[in-house]
């Protein structure tokens, strides 16, 4: 049965915009009747402290349907991990919410108002791969995020937005000060200790500027780690979702994945390790 992720007690985004990703979707009218806000609604302010709240998520490559009847909750100030193995519409799911994949049917909104008419400035994309994606200086490629809000020419304030954006974390997302910021497997191109620093500082600047982070993520013990909640996706329906401590049952993601694993917790934190066997060793 899909669960929308439970609502923890909160706690005391580098995207340089993604220019050239289509939408990969030629939806029927009906479809964009359904799922689409009026072209003519204007921008609003994203409400505080409201919870992005996806309902009824449906989303389809042709005929081929990736995700159905999809619905999650990330509150404000928490970090929220989409698991689940290739093809299980992590990655669908983040370019709906950031408008890039247009849904067939479903809702998503930020408390009362549609997230698709909130102003540009409080949604940030993170797409895979990020880092190599322009040659520009570190502070060149983080302005562009500070475009919604300079838009001709970068203001000192715009400025040290940016450098505290770079000093704190790396990714241009977060200059553009979002509200919402999704990530598509941020470190899937980093080493194991690029990969540790950046998620800690993501789960730390939620809490701290109540931001609604939804990241797609292989790493099941990262996860563990750096997210609040997660979902475990799988062949478009999220399974089960909760603390990892809650969602990591050993039995459940071998049906997932599809690979016999062991579970063990360290220090309340969740740990998987494929339960595959050694030459010369007894597990």
């Amino acid at each position: 049965m899909t669960e929308p992720a439970t609502k923890p007690a909160p706690a005391a985004e580098q995207a340089v915009p993604d220019l050239t990703t289509p939408d990969l979707t030629t939806p029927s009218q009906a479809g964009r009747d359904r799922a689409a806000p009026e072209r003519t609604a204007p921008n609003r302010a994203a409400p505080e402290r409201a919870a992005l709240d996806i309902q009824g998520a449906r989303f389809t490559y042709g005929r081929r349907t990736v995700i159905a009847g999809l619905d999650l909750t990330v509150e404000a100030g928490t970090v929220v991990g989409l698991l689940g193995p290739n093809g299980s519409g992590k990655s669908t799911l983040i370019r709906g919410v950031c408008r890039i994949h247009r849904p067939k049917a479903g809702t998503f909104r930020l408390g009362d108002t549609d997230l698709h008419r909130l102003s540009p400035r409080d949604l940030a994309y993170v797409p895979q791969g990020s880092p190599g994606v322009f040659s520009l200086a570190v502070t060149e490629a983080a302005m562009l995020g500070r475009t919604p809000h300079s838009r001709l020419r970068p203001s000192p304030e715009d400025e040290r937005r940016v450098h505290e954006a770079i000093d704190l974390l790396g990714l241009a997302a977060l200059a553009q000060e979002p509200t919402v910021l999704p990530l598509d497997e941020p470190t899937s191109a980093l080493d194991l200790r690029h990969q540790i620093e950046p998620l800690r500082l993501v789960h730390t600047l939620a809490e701290q500027r109540d931001l609604r982070v939804l990241m797609a993520i292989h790493d099941l013990n990262l996860a563990a780690h750096f997210c609040h909640q997660v979902a475990l996706l799988h062949e478009g329906r999220i399974v089960t979702s909760g603390t990892p401590a809650d969602v990591y049952a050993a039995d459940l993601i071998e049906t997932v994945y599809g690979l016999p694993v062991d579970v063990d917790l360290r220090d309340g934190t969740p740990e998987v390790r494929a339960a595959l066997p050694i030459p010369g060793r007894r597990r």
